[in-house]
């Protein structure tokens, strides 16, 4: 218990960046930019059913190494988000993914007005790559 306090945040590699943002979604139309608010870096969304948001960015990076995204739960109704299909590591075009809001019971829902959080831990280069 003694040592708690001393194990300092790192991050392996090099170049290494983290994006956090979050935005509204915007019931069965993709969402407004609008929204965005923190990191400048969405350059679209599109909602291609229901419950799902393809999200590009404005910038290419070599890899994302961790992304996350939260739904906000202000209805207590247990839903949430998730990211996958992540494309366009390392290939010099904009990072393209995909989040995903649910009901608590795993089903694909489009909500309104939700707010949807998104952190990504991205890296610039292959460069320190430690494998």
């Amino acid at each position: 218990m003694g040592n708690r306090g001393l194990y300092p945040a790192m991050s392996y590699g090099s170049s290494r960046q983290y994006i956090e943002f979050c935005f509204n979604t915007n019931n069965t139309s993709s969402p407004l930019l609008t929204t965005v608010d923190g990191a400048d870096i969405v350059a679209s969304f599109n909602r291609t059913g229901a419950g799902v948001i393809v999200v590009t960015l404005k910038d290419a990076f070599n890899k994302v190494v961790a992304a996350d995204a939260f739904l906000d739960d202000t209805a207590n109704d247990g839903a949430y988000a998730t990211v996958g299909n992540i494309t366009n590591e390392g290939n010099g075009s904009p990072i393209v993914f995909t989040i995903r809001t649910r009901a608590a019971a795993a089903t694909l829902t489009d909500y309104a007005a939700r707010k949807v959080s998104v952190t990504l831990s991205v890296r610039n280069s292959k460069w320190g790559d430690v494998k």
